[in-house]
C-alpha cells in the first residue's frame, strides 16, 4: 500500500519539477529576445573591410533564381524575415518605406524561407500592401546559416561589392531619418566596386 501511495506523489513532484525547468527556460529565452530586440531603432553593428560576402542564390515569387549578384553596384540591405514573426511583420511597412526613401545605388531585399506558390509569406505580403518590396524566398534556408542569423529578423548590410558593412538583429525603424543617414554614411564608407 505504501508503493502505489507513493507513486502518485512521485508523479506530481516529477512533473512539478518539469514545469519548473520549462518556466526557467521560457524566462530565459524571453530575456534573450528582448535583450535583441531592445537594441537601439539605428544602431548597427559595422563590419566593415570584410571580403565579398558568398551567399547562396535565392528565388523570386515565380522560382526564378536571383543572385546577389545581381545587385551588384548597389548597397543592399538583406532582410531576412519570417510571416510568423511579429517584429518581422511590423517591420516590413519601414523597410518598404525605407526602399522608396534611398537612391538608386541601394536595393531593400526582403528573403523568407518559404516555398514557392501559394505560402504564408505570400498571403503576409499581399496584406500588407507593400509597394516597394519583391518577395524573395529561401526554400532551402541557405541564408539563414550564411549569414548567421539566430532568429528573424536579421538584416545584413553589403556594400556595392558585396562585402558585408553591418548587421542587425531585431527589428528597427528602418525608415528614421538616423537609419537612413546611418546606411548613406556606410554605403560612403565602403570599398569601391572593381
Amino acid at each position: 500500500m505504501t508503493a502505489t501511495a507513493a507513486a502518485p506523489a512521485g508523479r506530481k513532484t516529477e512533473w512539478a519539477a518539469l514545469a519548473g525547468l520549462f518556466l526557467i527556460g521560457l524566462g530565459i529565452l524571453v530575456i534573450l529576445e528582448a535583450r535583441r530586440t531592445s537594441a537601439p531603432p539605428d544602431l548597427v553593428e559595422e563590419i566593415l573591410h570584410k571580403e565579398p560576402a558568398k551567399l547562396s542564390p535565392f528565388v523570386d515569387a515565380f522560382g526564378e533564381p536571383v543572385s546577389l549578384d545581381s545587385f551588384r553596384g548597389k548597397t543592399v540591405v538583406l532582410n531576412l524575415w519570417a510571416p510568423w514573426c511579429v517584429p518581422c511583420l511590423q517591420e516590413m511597412p519601414s523597410l518598404d518605406r525605407l526602399a522608396a526613401r534611398l537612391p538608386e545605388d541601394f536595393a531593400v531585399v526582403a528573403v523568407t524561407k518559404d516555398p514557392v506558390g501559394d505560402s504564408p509569406s505570400q498571403k503576409a505580403f499581399g496584406k500588407m500592401g507593400l509597394k516597394r518590396l519583391t518577395l524573395f524566398l529561401d526554400p532551402d534556408g541557405k541564408l539563414e546559416p550564411e549569414i548567421g542569423a539566430r532568429g528573424f529578423p536579421t538584416t545584413l548590410i553589403l556594400g556595392p561589392d558585396g562585402a558585408p558593412l553591418a548587421y542587425r538583429e531585431g527589428a528597427a525603424e528602418w525608415d528614421s531619418d538616423a537609419m537612413v543617414a546611418r546606411l548613406e554614411a556606410l554605403a560612403g564608407r565602403s570599398k569601391p566596386v572593381q
